[in-house]
């Protein structure tokens, strides 16, 4: 029988499968590897304009979790950073029964939208969740507020690297920060606990798109799955995420969506 690496994602509903489950399905699948999926939140939202995320009862969340681990052989485990502290402690206790998988976690952009004032869900995962991850993804932005809800000073003076230093100096193995530079180029780097690893570059869309961080974060899961190194499987899945983004196209009368599963 045919061994194919299964991918565990869970994160939220997204409606307009631009991010979300949905989204990590689709690029799993397009990368070769099968993709088992739990939805922790759903979100309200269009292409247009998003409003909330709404946490499913975390019990529940662990139940149909640890269903799917204890009968399938999972390789790799993507997670979205879940907006709520109490999914936040579901998922770290879980994770942490199966510290032998490599596990990456998403920093949505969906923050940025979320009440300024509550950190605390990011705070818990900081503390719980990115001491056990092998990567962190996020952009720039996202991953400012991040280090704002758990360290004084003001991060909007660090620089990408001092950024991406202070994310890994919280456990995280490696974090990589997309679209650091402004211009025709996107820059990606890729920071572990003694510096950059490597940077990556390439041209930036030509409208804005949304879902670059959730096709690079679960390509990414889906060849660490398959047994590349971090760096290498970086490499894949930035290449995997920006192609997915080329394709895009306006499905609705807000922001276009990557052309994950289309062809064209």
């Amino acid at each position: 029988m045919r061994h194919v690496a299964a991918v565990l994602v869970v994160g939220p509903a997204d409606p307009t499968s631009a991010a979300g489950v949905t989204a990590d399905v689709l690029t799993i699948a397009s990368q070769g590897a099968y993709p088992l999926s739990v939805v922790s939140e759903m979100c309200l939202r269009d292409t247009a304009q998003f409003d909330a995320r709404i946490a499913l009862d975390p019990e529940l969340v662990l139940e149909q979790a640890r269903m799917i681990l204890e009968d399938a052989p999972v390789a790799a485990i993507k997670l979205t950073l879940p907006g709520s502290v109490d999914m936040v402690v579901a998922l770290a206790g879980l994770v942490s029964d199966y510290g032998n998988v490599p596990l990456v976690i998403e920093a949505p952009s969906l923050i940025l939208n979320e009440d300024d004032t509550d950190d605390s869900p990011l705070s818990a995962a900081i503390e719980l969740l990115l001491p056990q991850a092998a990567v962190l993804v996020g952009d720039v932005a996202v991953c400012r507020r991040l280090v704002s809800s758990a360290f004084e000073g003001d991060e909007s003076q660090l620089s990408v690297e001092d950024l991406g230093a202070a994310l890994c100096a919280t456990g995280a193995d490696h974090v990589l920060l997309l679209g650091g530079a402004a211009g025709v180029q996107v820059v990606h780097v890729l920071h572990g606990s003694s510096g950059v690893v490597r940077r990556d570059v390439f041209e930036r869309a030509s409208v804005p798109v949304l879902g670059l961080a959730s096709s690079a974060s679960a390509a990414l899961a889906a060849s660490l799955a398959e047994g590349l190194g971090v760096p290498a499987a970086v490499q894949a899945a930035l290449r995997c995420a920006h192609a997915a983004e080329g394709r895009h196209f306006r499905l609705g009368m807000g922001t276009a969506v990557p052309g994950r599963g289309t062809r064209k």
